[in-house]
């Protein structure tokens, strides 16, 4: 039989629902998906290929999926910090929304999206809030198809009218362009399989109640995802209380977004009884660690969570609150934060967390069916990890190495839709040195308009 591609010879870590572990094990690629899988001896006999990746010594893992993040936020890394949440907002983001462009957030994203391929992410929630003027979204979203990533282009708003002129952008963007952009993105790029489009109001105050019944009333229609940032702080209750009468999650039960492929961010204040609301609406959690300690926040009670069947995923969050793109940290300080919380070594052993980066963050995202495990049938989104190099070695378990101990450095090969987008470690559809170059002038630029001086 003919396929596009074979990988032969790679310990597999499936995460398939018998979680297999299969060593001297091949895949076949064909159309963009995972044909077959076989140990190699048997593929070659039954397969022919144009490419064949020998994948001797590595251990190919279902690319991990980043649940929640800002690319734009690349333009804006490392300003400041230690600082909480509201001012860092008012002095480090909100200044420089007006002096966005299309060209400056491109070389954000790409270089942020070469970032994550490097750590093992094939597929990207990326939250775009800022919408100074038109056109961000787009090149976004001509970065994720650029580089081949799979992207989920997450449309946000941000309610600008009210903002002070020095930081009010050249076009405050009204409720109905928001909506009307919406149904433009999901019709321009729906025909693209590595894109999908989001509906992500920023936070609760960002709508107003019938905003928030016709977001989820679209997400309905589109039957596409909806995400937004919730009880991230003190902020959201004290909001909903005075304005609504009633707490965030009871608002948008509501409001009907509850109802909704909803996917939820931070989560840090949940409350027991709602996180059986959550539960009973089928809703997901993004979880978002790093970006949480550095805010000083608590964090979130993953356990809980879990024992309620709410699917959680993890994510990196914007460079600017995480000053990282790299997932593979990501993996590693979500298990110690949980096993300090709960002050339970045992509690989150390393396959839970493979589950949340992988499967779980599928399943976050409503594409369990086709992303998050190596099994038949399903997008050929993997990557093949070098355990002989001096953060990993000496590797035992393939599950917990790649938690514990594995850097960027081991992330070999990384395959998008059966492509090989990053090939022994470089890049393979963009030139990265003269990316990350481009953004750092462009950033040097957007601080320089907004009055700092890099």
């Amino acid at each position: 039989m003919q396929a596009d591609r074979l990988i032969v010879h790679a310990t597999l870590v499936t995460m398939d629902p018998q979680r297999r572990i299969l060593s001297d094990h091949g895949i076949a690629i064909r159309d963009g998906r995972i044909a077959a899988i076989l140990p190699t001896q048997a593929l070659l006999e039954q397969y022919s290929a144009p490419h064949v990746l020998d994948a001797s010594g590595t251990i190919a893992y279902p690319g991990f999926i980043n649940t929640h993040n800002h690319l734009f936020q690349m333009l804006l890394k490392n300003l400041g910090k230690d600082l909480g949440l509201i001012r860092w907002l008012d002095e480090c983001i909100i200044a420089h929304y007006r002096n966005i462009t299309p060209e400056n957030i491109y070389w954000a994203a790409l270089v942020g999206c070469a970032e994550q391929l490097h750590s093992g992410v094939t597929t990207c929630v990326d939250y775009q809030y800022a919408h100074g003027r038109p056109g961000l979204s787009d090149a976004v979203i001509k970065a994720f198809q650029d580089i081949g990533i799979r992207g989920v282009l997450a449309r946000g708003h941000a309610n600008t009218e009210d903002y002070p002129d020095p930081c009010k952008p050249p076009h405050v963007e009204a409720m109905e362009d928001f909506f009307d952009d919406v149904r433009r993105l999901h019709s321009q790029y729906r025909s693209d399989p590595r894109i999908d489009v989001a509906i992500a109001p920023g936070i609760v105050w960002s709508l107003s109640e019938d905003g928030f019944r016709r977001c989820a009333d679209l997400a309905r229609e589109l039957d596409t995802l909806l995400t937004i940032h919730t009880l991230e702080t003190e902020e959201d209750n004290a909001f909903c209380l005075e304005r609504h009468g009633v707490s965030t999650i009871e608002f948008y039960e509501k409001t009907g977004v509850l109802d909704t492929k909803l996917l939820t961010v931070h989560c840090a204040l949940i409350q027991p009884h709602e996180v059986e609301t959550l539960a009973r609406h089928g809703v997901s959690v993004s979880y978002n660690a790093i970006s949480n300690m550095l805010m000083g926040y608590q964090t979130l009670p993953v356990c809980q969570l879990l024992e309620h069947g709410i699917p959680v995923g993890l994510a990196t969050d914007g460079a600017a609150s995480n000053d990282s793109q790299n997932m593979l940290e990501v993996l590693k300080i979500s298990a110690l934060w949980q096993k300090a919380f709960y002050r339970d070594p045992t509690v989150l052993p390393a396959m839970r967390l493979l589950e949340m980066a992988t499967i779980d963050g599928a399943r976050s995202i409503h594409r369990e069916k086709d992303l998050g495990s190596l099994e038949v049938g399903k997008r050929a989104d993997l990557f093949l990890y070098d355990p002989m190099n001096c953060t990993t070695v000496p590797s035992f378990d393939p599950v917990t190495s790649i938690i514990y101990n594995a850097s960027p450095a081991g992330v070999r090969t990384t395959l998008v839709e059966g492509e090989v987008v990053l090939e022994d470690g470089r890049l393979t559809r963009i030139e990265e040195a003269r990316s990350v170059f481009r953004l750092q002038e462009e950033a040097a630029l957007l601080q320089e308009k907004g009055g700092l001086k890099p």
